[in-house]
Protein backbone atom coordinates (compact mmCIF):
# COMPACT_ATOMS: atom_id res chain seq x y z
CA UNK A 1 0.00 0.00 0.00
CA UNK A 2 1.39 3.34 -0.97
CA UNK A 3 0.42 6.78 0.18
CA UNK A 4 0.71 9.72 -2.17
CA UNK A 5 0.88 13.22 -0.74
CA UNK A 6 -1.02 15.77 -2.77
CA UNK A 7 -0.10 19.44 -2.35
CA UNK A 8 -3.08 21.74 -2.36
CA UNK A 9 -3.17 25.43 -3.04
CA UNK A 10 -4.88 27.81 -0.62
CA UNK A 11 -7.04 28.84 -3.55
CA UNK A 12 -8.45 25.27 -3.65
CA UNK A 13 -9.50 25.34 0.02
CA UNK A 14 -13.18 26.43 0.38
CA UNK A 15 -12.58 27.57 3.97
CA UNK A 16 -9.69 29.75 2.83
CA UNK A 17 -11.84 31.16 0.05
CA UNK A 18 -14.51 32.10 2.60
CA UNK A 19 -11.91 33.84 4.77
CA UNK A 20 -10.49 35.68 1.76
CA UNK A 21 -13.97 36.77 0.76
CA UNK A 22 -14.76 38.02 4.25
CA UNK A 23 -11.47 39.91 4.48
CA UNK A 24 -12.08 41.50 1.09
CA UNK A 25 -15.59 42.47 2.18
CA UNK A 26 -14.45 43.97 5.48
CA UNK A 27 -11.52 45.74 3.77
CA UNK A 28 -13.95 47.33 1.32
CA UNK A 29 -16.16 48.52 4.18
CA UNK A 30 -13.17 49.99 6.03
CA UNK A 31 -11.98 51.74 2.89
CA UNK A 32 -15.39 53.28 2.23
CA UNK A 33 -15.75 54.39 5.85
CA UNK A 34 -12.28 55.91 5.84
CA UNK A 35 -13.20 57.75 2.67
CA UNK A 36 -16.28 59.07 4.42
CA UNK A 37 -14.13 60.27 7.32
CA UNK A 38 -11.82 62.08 4.89
CA UNK A 39 -14.87 63.70 3.24
CA UNK A 40 -16.17 64.88 6.63
CA UNK A 41 -12.78 66.33 7.52
CA UNK A 42 -12.70 68.10 4.14
CA UNK A 43 -16.02 69.75 5.00
CA UNK A 44 -14.68 70.74 8.40
CA UNK A 45 -11.62 72.32 6.76
CA UNK A 46 -13.83 74.27 4.37
CA UNK A 47 -16.23 75.53 7.05
CA UNK A 48 -13.57 75.72 9.82
CA UNK A 49 -15.89 73.75 12.12
CA UNK A 50 -12.78 72.23 13.68
CA UNK A 51 -11.89 75.57 15.29
CA UNK A 52 -13.47 77.51 18.12
CA UNK A 53 -12.97 74.96 20.87
CA UNK A 54 -9.49 75.70 22.11
CA UNK A 55 -8.02 73.47 19.40
CA UNK A 56 -4.97 74.88 17.68
CA UNK A 57 -5.00 72.72 14.52
CA UNK A 58 -7.27 70.40 12.48
CA UNK A 59 -4.87 67.55 13.28
CA UNK A 60 -5.27 67.98 17.03
CA UNK A 61 -9.05 68.30 16.65
CA UNK A 62 -9.30 65.06 14.63
CA UNK A 63 -7.01 63.11 16.97
CA UNK A 64 -9.05 64.34 19.93
CA UNK A 65 -12.45 63.53 18.45
CA UNK A 66 -11.57 60.12 17.02
CA UNK A 67 -8.85 58.73 19.29
CA UNK A 68 -6.43 58.45 16.37
CA UNK A 69 -2.73 59.06 16.77
CA UNK A 70 -1.49 62.54 15.80
CA UNK A 71 0.45 60.99 12.89
CA UNK A 72 -2.60 59.23 11.46
CA UNK A 73 -4.76 62.31 12.02
CA UNK A 74 -2.25 64.50 10.16
CA UNK A 75 -2.33 62.10 7.19
CA UNK A 76 -6.14 62.22 7.06
CA UNK A 77 -6.12 66.02 7.23
CA UNK A 78 -3.63 66.11 4.35
CA UNK A 79 -5.81 63.76 2.29
CA UNK A 80 -8.85 65.90 3.03
CA UNK A 81 -7.04 69.04 1.87
CA UNK A 82 -6.06 67.34 -1.44
CA UNK A 83 -9.30 65.44 -1.96
CA UNK A 84 -10.65 67.78 -4.67
CA UNK A 85 -7.35 67.59 -6.60
CA UNK A 86 -7.62 63.79 -7.01
CA UNK A 87 -11.20 63.04 -8.17
CA UNK A 88 -10.33 59.67 -9.74
CA UNK A 89 -8.39 58.39 -6.73
CA UNK A 90 -11.06 59.77 -4.38
CA UNK A 91 -13.82 58.02 -6.35
CA UNK A 92 -12.05 54.65 -6.09
CA UNK A 93 -11.45 55.32 -2.38
CA UNK A 94 -15.16 55.98 -1.78
CA UNK A 95 -16.14 52.82 -3.65
CA UNK A 96 -13.85 50.79 -1.36
CA UNK A 97 -11.29 49.95 -4.05
CA UNK A 98 -8.32 51.64 -2.37
CA UNK A 99 -7.09 51.49 1.23
CA UNK A 100 -6.40 54.63 3.22
CA UNK A 101 -2.63 53.98 3.31
CA UNK A 102 -2.57 53.56 -0.46
CA UNK A 103 -4.43 56.83 -0.95
CA UNK A 104 -2.17 58.64 1.53
CA UNK A 105 0.90 57.77 -0.54
CA UNK A 106 -0.67 58.37 -3.96
CA UNK A 107 -1.80 61.87 -3.01
CA UNK A 108 1.84 62.87 -2.61
CA UNK A 109 2.16 62.71 -6.40
CA UNK A 110 1.32 65.70 -8.63
CA UNK A 111 -2.43 66.17 -9.04
CA UNK A 112 -2.17 65.99 -12.84
CA UNK A 113 -1.20 62.30 -12.50
CA UNK A 114 -4.52 61.43 -10.80
CA UNK A 115 -6.04 59.37 -13.62
CA UNK A 116 -2.69 57.86 -14.65
CA UNK A 117 -2.01 56.40 -11.21
CA UNK A 118 -5.31 54.65 -10.54
CA UNK A 119 -4.46 51.21 -12.02
CA UNK A 120 -1.01 51.13 -10.47
CA UNK A 121 -2.37 52.22 -7.09
CA UNK A 122 -4.80 49.27 -7.05
CA UNK A 123 -2.11 46.77 -8.01
CA UNK A 124 0.79 47.92 -5.82
CA UNK A 125 1.46 47.48 -2.13
CA UNK A 126 1.98 50.51 0.10
CA UNK A 127 5.73 49.90 0.21
CA UNK A 128 5.88 49.70 -3.58
CA UNK A 129 3.92 52.92 -3.86
CA UNK A 130 6.29 54.66 -1.44
CA UNK A 131 9.29 53.58 -3.50
CA UNK A 132 7.83 54.72 -6.80
CA UNK A 133 5.85 57.89 -6.03
CA UNK A 134 8.86 60.09 -6.58
CA UNK A 135 9.40 63.31 -8.47
CA UNK A 136 11.63 61.67 -11.13
CA UNK A 137 8.66 59.69 -12.42
CA UNK A 138 6.53 62.80 -12.87
CA UNK A 139 8.44 65.15 -15.10
CA UNK A 140 5.49 65.69 -17.45
CA UNK A 141 3.52 68.87 -16.85
CA UNK A 142 6.15 70.44 -14.66
CA UNK A 143 7.16 73.99 -15.44
CA UNK A 144 10.75 74.43 -16.45
CA UNK A 145 12.71 76.23 -13.81
CA UNK A 146 14.24 79.50 -14.77
CA UNK A 147 17.96 79.74 -14.28
CA UNK A 148 18.55 82.78 -12.16
CA UNK A 149 21.85 84.53 -12.14
CA UNK A 150 23.96 83.50 -9.13
CA UNK A 151 24.21 85.97 -6.29
CA UNK A 152 27.80 86.62 -5.25
CA UNK A 153 27.10 88.25 -1.90
CA UNK A 154 25.43 86.61 1.11
CA UNK A 155 23.16 88.93 3.02
CA UNK A 156 20.80 88.77 5.99
CA UNK A 157 18.86 91.56 7.63
CA UNK A 158 16.39 91.78 10.49
CA UNK A 159 14.23 94.55 11.84
CA UNK A 160 10.76 95.68 12.88
CA UNK A 161 7.86 96.46 10.56
CA UNK A 162 5.54 99.44 10.86
CA UNK A 163 2.95 97.17 12.46
CA UNK A 164 5.39 96.28 15.26
CA UNK A 165 6.26 92.77 14.04
CA UNK A 166 9.78 91.40 13.59
CA UNK A 167 10.96 90.56 10.06
CA UNK A 168 13.90 88.75 8.47
CA UNK A 169 15.10 88.55 4.87
CA UNK A 170 18.26 87.56 3.05
CA UNK A 171 20.09 85.24 0.68
CA UNK A 172 22.88 82.66 1.10
CA UNK A 173 24.91 80.60 -1.32
CA UNK A 174 23.60 77.12 -1.96
CA UNK A 175 26.03 75.39 0.42
CA UNK A 176 25.34 77.59 3.45
CA UNK A 177 21.65 77.73 2.58
CA UNK A 178 21.51 73.93 2.58
CA UNK A 179 22.98 73.93 6.09
CA UNK A 180 20.25 76.32 7.23
CA UNK A 181 17.58 74.18 5.53
CA UNK A 182 18.86 71.04 7.25
CA UNK A 183 18.85 72.75 10.66
CA UNK A 184 15.30 74.02 10.17
CA UNK A 185 14.09 70.62 8.95
CA UNK A 186 15.62 68.90 11.99
CA UNK A 187 14.04 71.43 14.37
CA UNK A 188 10.64 71.10 12.69
CA UNK A 189 10.83 67.31 12.93
CA UNK A 190 11.82 67.56 16.61
CA UNK A 191 8.77 69.75 17.30
CA UNK A 192 6.59 67.21 15.48
CA UNK A 193 7.96 64.35 17.61
CA UNK A 194 7.24 66.38 20.75
CA UNK A 195 3.56 66.55 19.75
CA UNK A 196 3.42 69.86 17.88
CA UNK A 197 2.16 68.28 14.68
CA UNK A 198 1.23 71.58 13.07
CA UNK A 199 4.66 73.19 13.62
CA UNK A 200 5.53 75.73 10.93
CA UNK A 201 8.90 76.79 9.56
CA UNK A 202 8.60 79.89 11.71
CA UNK A 203 8.27 77.64 14.78
CA UNK A 204 11.34 75.70 13.61
CA UNK A 205 13.32 78.93 13.21
CA UNK A 206 12.51 80.02 16.77
CA UNK A 207 13.37 76.51 18.02
CA UNK A 208 16.85 76.77 16.43
CA UNK A 209 17.37 80.17 18.06
CA UNK A 210 16.25 78.92 21.49
CA UNK A 211 18.63 75.97 21.27
CA UNK A 212 21.51 78.31 20.47
CA UNK A 213 20.79 80.46 23.51
CA UNK A 214 20.28 77.40 25.70
CA UNK A 215 23.69 76.06 24.70
CA UNK A 216 25.54 79.08 26.10
CA UNK A 217 27.46 77.74 29.10
CA UNK A 218 28.12 80.95 31.03
CA UNK A 219 25.17 82.63 32.71
CA UNK A 220 26.78 86.03 32.24
CA UNK A 221 27.03 85.35 28.51
CA UNK A 222 23.40 84.20 28.41
CA UNK A 223 22.32 87.42 30.07
CA UNK A 224 24.18 89.37 27.42
CA UNK A 225 21.90 87.84 24.78
CA UNK A 226 18.74 87.83 26.85
CA UNK A 227 15.68 89.65 25.54
CA UNK A 228 15.07 92.49 27.97
CA UNK A 229 11.57 93.91 28.39
CA UNK A 230 11.09 97.13 30.30
CA UNK A 231 7.89 97.14 32.36
CA UNK A 232 6.48 100.33 33.80
CA UNK A 233 5.13 99.34 37.20
CA UNK A 234 2.69 102.24 37.42
CA UNK A 235 1.00 101.80 34.02
CA UNK A 236 1.91 98.22 33.05
CA UNK A 237 3.30 99.37 29.68
CA UNK A 238 6.04 97.09 28.32
CA UNK A 239 8.71 98.06 25.79
CA UNK A 240 11.85 96.57 24.30
CA UNK A 241 15.23 98.20 24.84
CA UNK A 242 14.94 99.72 21.35
CA UNK A 243 11.74 101.47 22.44
CA UNK A 244 9.19 99.27 20.64
CA UNK A 245 5.99 98.84 22.66
CA UNK A 246 4.90 95.25 23.26
CA UNK A 247 1.20 94.33 22.91
CA UNK A 248 -0.50 93.56 26.21
CA UNK A 249 -1.26 89.95 25.17
CA UNK A 250 2.44 89.23 24.60
CA UNK A 251 3.40 91.08 27.78
CA UNK A 252 0.97 89.04 29.86
CA UNK A 253 2.22 85.73 28.41
CA UNK A 254 5.84 86.65 29.16
CA UNK A 255 5.01 87.76 32.68
CA UNK A 256 3.35 84.40 33.39
CA UNK A 257 6.63 82.55 33.29
CA UNK A 258 9.55 84.94 32.96
CA UNK A 259 12.47 86.43 34.85
CA UNK A 260 12.19 89.75 36.70
CA UNK A 261 15.02 92.10 37.56
CA UNK A 262 13.78 95.35 39.11
CA UNK A 263 15.47 98.65 38.25
CA UNK A 264 14.94 101.33 40.88
CA UNK A 265 14.50 104.88 39.69
CA UNK A 266 14.40 108.24 41.41
CA UNK A 267 12.74 111.06 39.48
CA UNK A 268 13.04 109.04 36.29
CA UNK A 269 16.76 108.28 36.71
CA UNK A 270 17.82 104.65 37.41
CA UNK A 271 20.04 104.37 40.48
CA UNK A 272 20.00 100.67 41.44
CA UNK A 273 19.43 97.22 39.91
CA UNK A 274 17.78 94.57 42.06
CA UNK A 275 18.30 90.82 42.22
CA UNK A 276 17.14 88.72 39.26
CA UNK A 277 14.39 86.28 40.22
CA UNK A 278 12.07 83.89 38.41
CA UNK A 279 8.37 84.74 38.54
CA UNK A 280 7.72 81.01 39.04
CA UNK A 281 10.46 79.54 41.31
CA UNK A 282 12.04 76.27 40.17
CA UNK A 283 10.61 74.29 43.09
CA UNK A 284 7.08 75.50 42.38
CA UNK A 285 7.52 74.80 38.67
CA UNK A 286 8.50 71.19 39.37
CA UNK A 287 5.40 70.71 41.53
CA UNK A 288 3.10 72.13 38.84
CA UNK A 289 4.67 70.12 36.02
CA UNK A 290 4.50 66.89 38.03
CA UNK A 291 0.86 67.54 38.92
CA UNK A 292 -0.30 68.36 35.41
CA UNK A 293 1.90 65.94 33.39
CA UNK A 294 1.57 68.11 30.28
CA UNK A 295 -0.77 70.71 28.86
CA UNK A 296 -4.07 70.72 30.78
CA UNK A 297 -6.28 71.83 27.85
CA UNK A 298 -8.72 69.00 26.93
CA UNK A 299 -7.57 67.13 23.85
CA UNK A 300 -3.98 68.43 23.89
CA UNK A 301 -1.34 65.68 23.77
CA UNK A 302 1.72 67.88 24.42
CA UNK A 303 3.32 66.58 27.60
CA UNK A 304 6.76 68.17 27.27
CA UNK A 305 8.20 71.67 27.02
CA UNK A 306 5.21 73.32 28.68
CA UNK A 307 4.97 76.85 30.05
CA UNK A 308 3.53 77.72 33.45
CA UNK A 309 0.57 80.11 33.26
CA UNK A 310 -0.93 82.32 35.96
CA UNK A 311 -4.71 81.80 35.85
CA UNK A 312 -5.14 85.19 37.53
CA UNK A 313 -2.46 87.38 35.87
CA UNK A 314 0.64 88.17 37.89
CA UNK A 315 0.35 91.86 37.01
CA UNK A 316 -3.20 91.90 38.38
CA UNK A 317 -2.24 90.45 41.76
CA UNK A 318 -2.37 86.77 40.88
CA UNK A 319 -0.39 84.71 43.35
CA UNK A 320 2.40 82.31 42.41
CA UNK A 321 0.74 79.42 44.24
CA UNK A 322 0.08 76.05 42.66
CA UNK A 323 -3.70 76.63 42.73
CA UNK A 324 -3.19 79.65 40.42
CA UNK A 325 -0.60 77.99 38.15
CA UNK A 326 -1.29 75.61 35.30
CA UNK A 327 0.82 73.94 32.61
CA UNK A 328 0.07 74.96 29.03
CA UNK A 329 1.81 74.15 25.76
CA UNK A 330 3.20 77.24 23.98
CA UNK A 331 0.38 77.16 21.41
CA UNK A 332 -2.44 77.16 23.96
CA UNK A 333 -0.62 79.71 26.09
CA UNK A 334 -0.56 82.10 23.12
CA UNK A 335 -4.22 81.36 22.34
CA UNK A 336 -5.25 82.28 25.88
CA UNK A 337 -3.49 85.63 25.83
CA UNK A 338 -4.94 86.32 22.38
CA UNK A 339 -8.43 85.93 23.81
CA UNK A 340 -9.15 82.63 22.02
CA UNK A 341 -9.09 80.36 25.09
CA UNK A 342 -10.60 81.09 28.50
CA UNK A 343 -9.12 79.55 31.67
CA UNK A 344 -10.56 79.88 35.19
CA UNK A 345 -10.65 77.91 38.44
CA UNK A 346 -8.45 76.11 40.94
CA UNK A 347 -5.66 74.14 39.29
CA UNK A 348 -5.02 72.00 42.37
CA UNK A 349 -8.40 70.31 41.96
CA UNK A 350 -8.65 67.47 39.44
CA UNK A 351 -11.59 69.01 37.60
CA UNK A 352 -11.27 72.48 39.08
CA UNK A 353 -10.30 74.37 35.92
CA UNK A 354 -12.89 75.38 33.31
CA UNK A 355 -11.81 75.98 29.72
CA UNK A 356 -13.91 77.97 27.26
CA UNK A 357 -13.48 78.91 23.61
CA UNK A 358 -13.61 82.39 22.12
CA UNK A 359 -17.44 82.28 22.21
CA UNK A 360 -17.44 81.36 25.93
CA UNK A 361 -18.55 77.79 25.18
CA UNK A 362 -17.26 75.20 27.64
CA UNK A 363 -14.68 72.81 26.26
CA UNK A 364 -15.66 69.41 27.59
CA UNK A 365 -13.91 66.04 27.76
CA UNK A 366 -13.15 63.93 24.74
CA UNK A 367 -16.28 62.85 22.87
CA UNK A 368 -16.90 59.09 22.81
CA UNK A 369 -17.55 57.25 19.53
CA UNK A 370 -21.15 56.23 18.86
CA UNK A 371 -21.47 52.46 19.03
CA UNK A 372 -22.69 50.84 15.80
CA UNK A 373 -26.30 49.62 15.75
CA UNK A 374 -25.81 47.34 12.76
CA UNK A 375 -23.49 46.42 9.94
CA UNK A 376 -22.17 49.37 7.92
CA UNK A 377 -23.35 49.64 4.33
CA UNK A 378 -21.53 47.48 1.81
CA UNK A 379 -19.07 49.25 -0.49
CA UNK A 380 -19.94 49.71 -4.15
CA UNK A 381 -17.00 47.59 -5.31
CA UNK A 382 -15.09 44.60 -4.03
CA UNK A 383 -11.63 45.38 -2.67
CA UNK A 384 -8.89 43.65 -4.66
CA UNK A 385 -5.69 43.34 -2.68
CA UNK A 386 -2.31 44.26 -4.13
CA UNK A 387 -0.52 41.63 -6.23
CA UNK A 388 2.38 41.50 -3.80
CA UNK A 389 4.90 40.36 -6.41
CA UNK A 390 8.30 41.91 -6.90
CA UNK A 391 8.00 45.34 -8.43
CA UNK A 392 9.78 45.75 -11.75
CA UNK A 393 11.02 49.33 -12.21
CA UNK A 394 10.25 49.17 -15.93
CA UNK A 395 6.57 48.84 -15.05
CA UNK A 396 6.43 52.35 -13.68
CA UNK A 397 7.06 55.62 -15.45
CA UNK A 398 5.27 58.94 -15.69
CA UNK A 399 2.22 57.55 -13.93
CA UNK A 400 1.48 54.70 -16.36
CA UNK A 401 1.46 50.97 -15.59
CA UNK A 402 3.03 48.25 -17.70
CA UNK A 403 0.36 45.91 -19.18
CA UNK A 404 2.10 42.99 -17.46
CA UNK A 405 0.80 44.23 -14.11
CA UNK A 406 -2.79 44.18 -15.30
CA UNK A 407 -2.39 40.75 -16.95
CA UNK A 408 -0.97 39.26 -13.74
CA UNK A 409 -3.83 40.77 -11.75
CA UNK A 410 -6.50 39.45 -14.13
CA UNK A 411 -4.97 35.95 -14.05
CA UNK A 412 -5.01 35.96 -10.23
CA UNK A 413 -8.68 37.02 -10.24
CA UNK A 414 -9.59 34.23 -12.68
CA UNK A 415 -7.84 31.58 -10.55
CA UNK A 416 -9.64 32.78 -7.44
CA UNK A 417 -13.02 32.78 -9.21
CA UNK A 418 -12.51 29.21 -10.44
Amino acid sequence: MSITAVATSPLDDPAMLDIDTEIAHVAGILNAQHARLVEIVARALETRDWSGSGIHSPTQWLAWRTGLSPHRASEIVLMASKRAEFPVITGAFERGELAIDQVSVVMRAPSWADSKLIDFAKAATVQQLRRTIRSEYFEEGQAESEHAQPVDRDRLSTGHTESGRWSISGELDIERGSIADAALAEAKNALFERGQTDATWADAFVEVCERSLGAVASRSRRDRYRTWIHLEAATGDATLTEGWRIPDAIRDRIMCDGVVQPVWEREGVPFNVGRTQYIVPDRTRRIVERRDRGCRVPGCTNNRFVEVHHIVPWLKGGTTDTRNLISLCPKHHRMHHQGKLGIAGNADEEHGVAFTDWMARVIGPNGQPLLPTGRPPAPESRYEHAIGERLQPRWVGLGWVHPGVLETRQEASRRQAN
